[in-house]
């Protein structure tokens, strides 16, 4: 039967099925399927895309590896090409991943990675102008000669860092190519509109999306981990980081069974044992192994 048009309700006692036939055999296999209670099954997986909209920016949550009608979703490979939205979430037996690039280094397996720190010129940044309630077009004054590319802040972040209107932080849609040396005014676009004024005295600051450019974590932080890599990463490309779950991570120093992990103050990339409470929590040990070996560790960081 071809395509139908309905004007009512289509109801159905015993549920409803998407299902293919082999060309050959004539074998008919279920897809995608919603039994008699309403519960929704899919063989392949399940993939919900949420594309950008006018005040609406895009989420994509994946589950099941090779889950997604869209791309090709695979923990264990990366590209060249970005395939998913940055920061997308994949959910893989008892693990979860959420997607990114690395930033100009490449790195091997087993490693905690950090967003890249934030730019100082693009931070306590005055409002160009007065902007009303419900602007998403939101001018600043770049405090130096720091250019900026085209949506190099796209799917970041611009928030009031002080003064009038601080605290509220905006999912950025849009930047234009900027120039600070012939005009320090730049218009950032946001999805999200101002919900309190800003004065000529609020100070706003810019970070870009946190899963783009991402870099080995330091010893010593210039920001917060966002993952481990699960694989070898090729510098500049593309794929999905470990948040939560079983991961295999570098040891540095002793670690303990059942004892927390948190990120090395001394190795980059690496985990250690938690000896203070001044470095971040990565997770549970699982099985302890020497020094400069891979310990599994059970992420928490989603």
């Amino acid at each position: 039967m071809g395509n139908t048009t309905f004007s009512g309700s289509i109801r159905s006692e015993a549920g409803f099925k998407s299902v293919t036939k082999n060309s050959s055999t004539g074998a008919i296999t279920d897809g995608f399927v919603v039994n008699s209670s309403g519960n929704m099954t899919n063989t392949a997986g399940g993939h919900l895309q949420y594309a950008a909209a006018t005040g609406y920016g895009p989420s994509d949550l994946i589950v099941g590896k090779g889950g997604s009608q869209y791309g090709t979703v695979n923990p264990y490979a990366e590209s060249s090409t970005q395939l998913f939205p940055l920061g997308a979430q994949l959910h893989y037996g008892n693990n979860i991943y959420r997607y990114g690039q690395m930033g100009s280094g490449a790195v091997t397996a087993g490693k905690l990675v950090q967003h890249a720190a934030v730019i100082a010129n693009h931070t306590d940044m005055t409002a160009t102008a007065t902007t009303a309630a419900g602007e998403t077009a939101i001018s600043v004054e770049t405090a130096g000669d720091t250019d900026i590319t085209l949506n190099q802040y796209a799917d970041g972040y611009l928030w009031v860092n002080d003064v009038n209107g601080e605290g509220q932080t905006m999912r950025v849609k849009s930047n234009p190519a900027h120039d600070h040396s012939a005009d320090p005014s730049v218009v950032i676009t946001t999805y999200d509109p101002l919900k309190t004024a800003l004065t000529t005295s609020s100070q706003l600051s810019l970070i870009a999306n946190p899963y783009t450019g991402l870099i080995v974590a330091p010893a010593t932080e210039t920001g917060c981990v966002m993952g481990a890599t699960l694989i070898d990463m090729t510098a500049s490309y593309y794929g999905w980081f470990t948040v939560s779950g079983p991961q295999a991570l570098l040891s540095v120093g002793t670690l303990v069974v059942g004892n927390i992990a948190v990120r090395s103050g001394g190795t980059a990339g690496g985990v250690a044992p938690a000896t203070d409470n001044l470095l971040t929590e990565i997770g549970e040990v699982m099985a302890a192994r020497a020094d400069t070996e891979y310990s599994l560790v059970y992420m928490n960081l989603q």
